[in-house]
């Protein structure tokens, strides 16, 4: 592994560090209620902390990424982090334990936006694209990451030495980030407005938010659905859909192949929404057949981790100077939070209905709104000139 790849990896541990967190609170809520002796309804409003700063704090963190370097935010964003961490680990009093994921939830979007723009930054080319398809992993990889680490915890007085473990590591990686390169940033005058106006980062936004919606809620229902249209107990749905998120890396690799082989974008999202809407016909429609559902509902997270590739790979395609990746970044992330954030209630309220249907409809539109809305651009390759996305 040479030189520029172990700063990569060492970039996507950042990125872990970010999204193991959301790992690890699902096996801990029980230990939380009876420790802090609040409801679940109370939990849950503290655990919403946590990507609450995804839906606003995006643009704030490109635009400090685009003052300080990325770097430096990585850094500023793993201490929080870490302070975050060690907090929980020693507090007895609920405000403060609310206060620590809140606090967790903007090093959250500190961490992904000034990782991911500082992967543009440093990299091009066919490895920029393998660099930035290995980046759309983290969710999922730092998903499972937490959770494998409270599953040696949850359920005992020990529980809040789960945070103990994490929070050191965070200080380490803290420390790690002294090797990472050192990014002058030089930024043209009224670059945060140009991005502001650049149709393509809007577009890239708006499609990901859609595609997201479609995801994140069939995620959020999709145990429930399993359990009241299949019959499938509450644990055992849990554990499908829990699978079927961790599917979403291989949708990323297979995409990050395809965009490395000079497929273009839209190309490769046409085929993506194509899986995603087979897959949705595959979950919702009661065929009452468990194993199409389960496949139905890995194809759902395949076509979202493929996606997320697509945008985060082809994103720097729209972009004329790389010093604006920061905003882009924090732009794109912004947007799709609010995406994120709608789901939930969205799907929530749909399957209230009680009809398969209206949940198959909305996940249609949604994917072929995001391959509409999906700029025209294919990744860069050595010795070819740069693609030009058209807005």
């Amino acid at each position: 592994m040479n030189g520029i790849w172990l700063k990569i990896v060492l970039v996507y541990l950042f990125g872990l560090a970010a999204t193991s967190p959301l790992g690890m609170m699902g096996p801990l809520v029980g230990d939380i209620q009876r420790h802090f002796m609040v409801d679940s309804q109370a939990v849950g409003i503290a655990l919403a902390g946590q990507l609450l700063p995804l839906a606003f704090a995006g643009l704030a963190m490109g635009w400090l990424i685009d003052r300080l370097g990325p770097r430096r935010l990585l850094c500023i964003g793993v201490l929080l982090m870490a302070l975050g961490a060690l907090a929980n680990a020693w507090t007895g009093h609920f405000a403060v334990f609310r206060g620590a994921l809140l606090l967790q939830g903007l090093a959250l979007v500190a961490l992904l936006t000034s990782g991911q723009s500082l992967l543009m930054i440093m990299t091009d080319g066919r490895r920029q694209v393998q660099a930035l398809t290995l980046w759309s992993t983290v969710a999922p990889v730092g998903y499972a990451v937490g959770a494998v680490l409270v599953s040696f915890f949850a359920g005992s007085g020990q529980w809040q030495s789960a945070f103990q473990v994490h929070g050191v590591a965070l200080l380490v990686l803290g420390v790690a980030s002294l090797l990472l390169p050192r990014i002058r940033m030089t930024l043209a005058a009224g670059h945060f407005r140009a991005v502001l106006r650049n149709r393509g980062v809007l577009r890239f936004g708006l499609g990901l938010s859609l595609a997201s919606l479609a995801g994140v809620g069939t995620n959020v229902i999709g145990a429930l659905y399993l359990n009241q249209v299949h019959g499938v107990s509450p644990g055992l749905s849990a554990q499908i859909m829990a699978v079927a998120s961790l599917s979403g890396i291989i949708g990323s690799v297979v995409a990050g192949v395809l965009l490395a082989r000079g497929v273009g974008g839209r190309t490769a999202g046409a085929l993506i929404a194509l899986i995603a809407v087979c897959g949705g016909a595959a979950f919702y429609v009661p065929w009452g057949v468990l194993p199409v559902a389960l496949a139905g509902a890995i194809a759902q997270q395949v076509a979202m981790g493929g996606f997320i590739a697509v945008t985060y790979s082809l994103l720097p395609r729209v972009l004329p100077d790389p010093g604006m990746s920061g905003t882009a970044v924090g732009m794109v992330g912004q947007i799709t939070g609010l995406g994120a954030t709608a789901a939930a209630p969205l799907f929530l309220t749909v399957l209230a209905l009680g009809q398969w249907r209206y949940l198959l409809a909305l996940v249609a539109l949604a994917w072929a709104a995001s391959l509409l809305l999906m700029p025209s651009a294919r990744a860069a390759m050595p010795g070819a000139g740069e693609a030009v996305a058209a807005a």
